[in-house]
């Protein structure tokens, strides 16, 4: 599979996610620049539950070391991150 498949999906399960568990309305109008920490949208538990929902929805192992800031600063850097991670 190609990376901008893999980042691609990883966006629309990342939306999906947010649009069920994130805050009421908070799926709407989301893109790949959608900030996520400064915006509220994910707090600390969330990034776990999302981590967790993207490991087994798209099989990928975000380590230890992924989690930091720049990461998860919009949806599409963490998207990125996820493309990276399933093509190791």
């Amino acid at each position: 599979m190609q990376a901008i498949d893999v980042e691609t999906r990883a966006i629309e399960a990342i939306c999906a996610h947010l649009g069920r568990s994130g805050p009421a309305g908070a799926a709407r109008n989301l893109t790949a620049d959608s900030p996520l920490l400064n915006s509220g949208i994910l707090d600390s538990l969330g990034i776990l539950q999302l981590m967790t929902h993207l490991a087994e929805t798209l099989q990928v192992e975000i380590g230890d070391e992924d989690f930091v800031p720049g990461n998860f600063e919009t949806i599409g850097s963490l998207a990125r991150l996820v493309s990276e991670r399933q093509r190791l």
